[in-house]
């Protein structure tokens, strides 16, 4: 009796360990297929024609992806309003992750009122080279200012476990990280002995006259940072909610 008790045991056992194995597999098919889209229409061939500043709307992928941002700012507010007055894990981050998608949508429109008209005349540039320089300005201040609305809506989590403060700014810290690196590469570009507006000028004319995609608007790293978190946050998202999706069956079965 105490033979068979103990095979059952085992049987069990061994059940358990097979269903969780499965279920942790499940998990990690639904995060490798994200990462195998996202390494996957980032590269650069099959990235569609695409304008530096998409609200000139010269192209079709300027429409697409100008309406795409705007669904992602209504998406990501529509989420946060859902999850953010009921706590749990899940909602932490959907939350959370819905708000860095609303805000850097935000920001990249914000921003796209500094872009300039591509007249390459010397003046022109020289207000660009201005204007890129509040943009960086503008970036840190979106970047506090959702930090502060990430740490409110956090607040009652923190008082629960400090360590969600730390997953509540780490997006924050590294996007702000980040924005440093490219505030500090472009002043070490502005101070270069051999650089001047001139030259500056003569190089966007000499690009655009062979037909290479290279203008004024590619000098604002913070309105393409903005762009490339929206769309990171989007993807985690809904690498997010194909994990909670398979929990979900999971505890159905």
């Amino acid at each position: 009796m105490k033979a068979k008790k103990d095979k059952q045991e085992r049987l069990n056992l061994v059940k358990k360990i097979a269903r969780n194995t499965f279920w942790g597999l499940m998990v990690t098919l639904v995060i490798t297929l994200m990462m195998v889209v996202v390494a996957t229409i980032t590269q650069p061939k099959y990235l569609p024609v695409m304008s530096n500043n998409i609200f000139e709307l010269k192209y079709v992928a300027d429409w697409v992806f100008l309406i795409g941002i705007v669904l992602l700012i209504v998406l990501g507010g529509f989420i946060l309003y859902k999850t953010v007055k009921k706590q749990s894990v899940w909602n932490f981050v959907f939350s959370n992750l819905a708000l860095l998608m609303t805000s850097s949508g935000l920001g990249f429109i914000v921003l796209s009122f500094l872009l300039p008209k591509n007249k390459l005349t010397v003046k022109a540039v020289g207000r660009a080279v201005k204007l890129v320089n509040i943009s960086y300005f503008l970036t840190f201040i979106i970047i506090a200012i959702t930090t502060m609305f990430a740490v409110y809506i956090s607040r009652k989590y923190v008082d629960k476990n400090n360590w969600y403060l730390y997953f509540a700014l780490l997006p924050y810290i590294i996007w702000a990280g980040w924005t440093y690196q490219q505030y500090q590469h472009w002043q070490s570009f502005l101070s270069a002995k051999n650089f001047n507006i001139q030259r500056l000028t003569s190089m966007f004319i000499y690009y655009q006259s062979h037909g290479t995609k290279i203008d004024m608007n590619l000098m604002f790293e913070g309105y393409k940072s903005c762009a490339f978190v929206v769309l990171i946050a989007f993807i985690y998202l809904l690498t997010v909610g194909g994990v909670q999706l398979v929990f979900k069956v999971k505890e159905k079965i």
